[in-house]
C-alpha cells in the first residue's frame, strides 16, 4: 500500500506530464557567450551540468507559472499561489548538486509539489537505474 506522500507525488507528476502535452508550452534559454567560453574552459561536463540545471530550473518556473501565475498579478484561474523557495538538490552526473524550488499552497493552504521536481534523480542509484533501463551503463 502506497504511502500518502508517495501518492501526492505521483499525482503531481501526473499533472506535470498532462500540461506538457495538452498544453506544450515553450522554454527558451539564453546563454551568453562568454559565459558558456568561461564553462568550456573548465570542461564539457561542467558546461553541459551548468546548462542542465539551468534548464531544469526553467522548467520549474514554468510550471509554477503555469500554476499560480506571473508574479505580483492577481487572475482568478490559478490553482495554487507562491509561498517562498526551498533548497533541494538532484542528481547531475553522478553528482548531488543543490538546487532551488519554488514552494506552492493550493487554497485549502495544502503543499502543491512539482511535478518537474519530483521527476528530478534524487540519488546515484536512481541515475543508475534509469541507465540501465534503457540499456546503458
Amino acid at each position: 500500500m502506497k504511502k500518502q506522500y508517495q501518492i501526492e507525488q505521483q499525482r503531481a507528476v501526473q499533472q506535470f506530464r498532462r500540461i506538457a502535452t495538452e498544453q506544450n508550452p515553450n522554454i527558451q534559454m539564453i546563454l551568453p557567450l562568454a559565459e558558456i567560453v568561461g564553462l568550456l574552459q573548465q570542461g564539457v561536463g561542467n558546461l553541459l551540468r551548468e546548462t542542465g540545471l539551468a534548464l531544469m530550473q526553467a522548467v520549474m518556473e514554468e510550471e509554477v507559472r503555469h500554476m499560480a501565475g506571473e508574479r505580483h498579478e492577481q487572475h482568478e484561474g490559478r490553482r495554487a499561489h507562491r509561498w517562498g523557495k526551498e533548497d533541494g538538490y538532484c542528481v547531475v552526473d553522478g553528482q548531488k548538486v543543490p538546487i532551488r524550488r519554488t514552494r506552492l499552497r493550493t487554497a485549502e493552504r495544502r503543499e502543491q509539489r512539482l511535478g518537474s521536481y519530483e521527476m528530478l534523480p534524487v540519488s546515484i542509484e536512481e541515475c543508475k537505474f534509469a541507465a540501465d533501463s534503457r540499456g546503458r551503463v
